[in-house]
Order: structure tokens, then C-alpha cells, then sequence
């Protein structure tokens, strides 16, 4: 575990407790964004859905919106393929975690991997199609995260050449 992920953890746990909450979080909420690449020569792939060329962040927070975990991989890596690892990285530090909220993204095979490898609960949450907006149950607060990350100049485009070094600048800034 490198530095700013002992930091981060470090610091979940103190506004935990702050908040008069238990130190370790039970549940957790996955989604991931992709972000455009500021330079020409950084590792990058294409989003086809979202038709972004540059990184995908994927990130698991807690109920209030804290950072559990992060990575960075390239746009063209799926939401399901890359959840495996960052979840396999979630059970390391937060052990206790057994349920995690996610968007249709993350169907299929994952779920079952989740509960058979981690004993993790993976619940599919749906948004409403009517037309108006309805935050989805229990995971809006990772789509608000996503929301207070674009508002730093380093995280709006992707200004890192590695992946590695763009996942560090992600838990730096927040």
C-alpha cells in the first residue's frame, strides 16, 4: 500500500468518527468516469460509448462520499473488468465491507465473482428513464464525488502520461 492510500484511509476513519460514526464502513457505492487526455504521448484508450480518448477513473466511496479506493486505467477497459481488481483492493483495506452499490455497468459475471471470491454483495441499482432527473438509490453519492473532482483544474482533463501517476494525482486532490 503505497503512502496516499494509507493517508486517505487514515483520514476516512478520522470523519467517521468525527460524524459519530463507526470507523469502518459497511457499504460502499462503484461507478467510474472517463476523463480526457491534455497530452498527446499519455496512456490512453478510447470510451465507445462515451467517445472520450484518455483515462477512466473507477472509484469506490463509502455513504458519505469518501474515497475508499481508486484506480486509473485506460478508456477502453470496461466498467466490470476493471471493478474485479479495485474490489480485490477494497477487501485488503476495508475487510468489513460486504455490500457495494453499482449502475447497470457492472452486470453479469461480476456479481457472482464479487459474492464466490470476496463474499461481496454487488446490488444493481436502476435509474429512472421518465425523462426527469432521479438520483439512483444509494449510489448518488459516488456520481457527487465525480461532481466535487471536476471542479479541480488536474482532474477536468487527464494531465498525466501514466495511468499510475493520474490514479495518484486522483487521491492527492481529494
Amino acid at each position: 500500500m503505497d503512502a496516499f492510500a494509507e493517508i486517505e484511509d487514515s483520514l476516512v476513519e478520522a470523519v467517521r468518527l468525527r460524524r459519530g460514526e463507526s470507523p469502518q464502513p459497511t457499504i460502499g457505492a462503484i461507478d467510474s468516469e472517463s476523463s480526457r487526455s491534455a497530452l498527446p504521448r499519455s496512456q490512453k484508450g478510447i470510451d465507445g460509448n462515451k467517445k472520450v480518448k484518455g483515462v477512466k477513473r473507477n472509484i469506490i466511496t463509502d455513504k458519505d462520499g469518501d474515497i475508499l479506493e481508486a484506480s486509473t486505467t485506460p478508456a477502453n477497459i470496461h466498467d466490470s473488468k476493471s471493478a474485479y481488481a479495485i474490489l480485490a483492493m477494497l477487501v485488503v483495506a476495508f475487510p468489513w465491507i460486504k455490500r457495494i452499490y453499482a449502475d447497470r455497468g457492472y452486470r453479469g459475471n461480476f456479481i457472482e465473482k464479487a459474492r464466490h471470491d470476496f463474499e461481496i454483495d454487488v446490488e444493481i441499482t436502476h435509474s429512472n428513464y421518465s425523462g426527469q432527473f432521479v438520483p439512483a438509490k444509494k449510489r448518488w453519492v459516488v456520481e457527487r464525488t465525480f461532481a466535487w473532482l471536476e471542479n479541480f483544474r488536474r482532474l477536468c482533463r487527464n494531465c498525466e502520461e501514466t495511468t499510475e501517476s493520474a490514479n495518484e494525482m486522483l487521491l492527492l486532490i481529494f
